[in-house]
């Protein structure tokens, strides 16, 4: 078994993942191609959705399926340490058993009064809409980074990733990690995750930012950011700002990765844009889009963490998305990584 070298924190969630009809969309108020928190009204659409279609459960939550795509990518097992917080129930139990299998190291924080977190993945025509309901996530304490055996291992690891939605969560534990990886000289990497994050929690996201040195987005979340920066909606043009905005860590300068699915990412580091094309999916090969920004995230941080250069990491990135838009949810092949990191 070989020490942990990348740390990923997020919202675990068990994924309850159905292909389902326009009409269940609309009754629930959902928009395809977008993720969103469940609200009062949104809540019956659990029971609702195993009850009329058929379901797969699997596991999810954007840093999780991030975590498992890096460590499925990479030779030795429990290289990826995992953190959140589920239920101590059978849904939490069943959360851990598939991210261990996948060789992740998981430190879940166990809460014994609220369930383990659940998305409604509702895929249409190959897209998808995500209703949260974060259940024991929205649980974190950073007193479960602050013990003994979670300090050792923030200590010993090399790379930090965390996704926007854990900032709904405990901003208070983002910043104390990107802390230390700003003073560790540690690479922190950041996904924006949805533009419902930038939009609402955006004083959170700012408070974050300086202390990341990779930032992610999809051309979505790119434009809102751009948006909210009053940057307008020129994905170059807010990736080349973005680039030099507020940075602790001056060691490192911050590189800006837009995707843009089937269309070239674009990748803006120490004052050049650099564009890299994805593998080419045949629409009929798709099975649906769900966990591709995840998957690509895990990709790049796979090769990231070895020392790749960046044309390597896109390129491992947009392997891990190829291959998770090729299968149901958020699952990965029963083979190890064809990818050569």
């Amino acid at each position: 078994m070989s020490s942990p070298k990348i740390f990923c924190i997020g919202n675990p969630l068990l994924d309850i993942s159905a292909h389902v009809t326009t009409d269940f969309l609309t009754k629930y108020d959902l928009k395809l191609g977008n993720a969103i928190l469940a609200e009062e009204k949104h809540m019956p659409i659990y029971e609702d959705l195993v009850k009329s279609f058929k379901v797969d459960y699997i596991p999810g939550g954007a840093a999780q399926n991030t975590a498992r795509v890096a460590q499925w990518m990479l030779k030795d097992k429990q290289t990826v340490v995992y953190s959140g917080c589920v239920g101590k129930d059978e849904n939490g139990k069943i959360l851990r058993e598939a991210t261990e299998s996948n060789g992740v190291l998981v430190k879940y924080l166990e809460n014994s009064e609220v369930p383990t977190g659940a998305c409604a993945v509702l895929i249409n025509d190959k897209e998808r809409s995500m209703c949260t309901n974060l259940g024991a996530a929205n649980k974190f304490h950073i007193s479960h980074l602050e013990t003994e055996e979670m300090k050792a291992i923030i200590n010993s690891v090399e790379n930090f990733y965390m996704a926007g939605y854990f900032l709904t969560v405990s901003p208070d534990s983002a910043v104390l990690l990107g802390k230390h990886a700003a003073e560790n000289n540690k690479p922190f990497l950041f996904g924006l995750a949805a533009p419902f994050i930038i939009d609402f929690f955006f004083t959170q996201v700012e408070q974050l930012l300086p202390y990341v040195d990779v930032v992610f987005a999809n051309e979505s979340e790119a434009a809102t950011f751009g948006r909210k920066m009053n940057w307008g909606e020129d994905l170059a043009v807010i990736a080349e700002k973005l680039s030099v905005w507020n940075k602790v860590n001056t060691k490192r300068s911050r590189a800006v990765v837009f995707t843009q699915g089937p269309n070239a990412t674009l990748v803006f580091q120490d004052g050049k844009l650099t564009q890299y094309k994805p593998i080419a999916v045949p629409s009929e090969e798709i099975v649906d889009l769900n966990a591709a920004g995840d998957s690509f995230c895990g990709g790049f941080l796979a090769a990231f963490s070895l020392g790749k250069d960046m044309a390597k990491c896109c390129e491992a990135g947009h392997y891990g998305a190829w291959e998770i838009i090729r299968q149901n949810g958020a699952t990965l092949p029963t083979t190890p990584s064809k990818f050569e990191l």
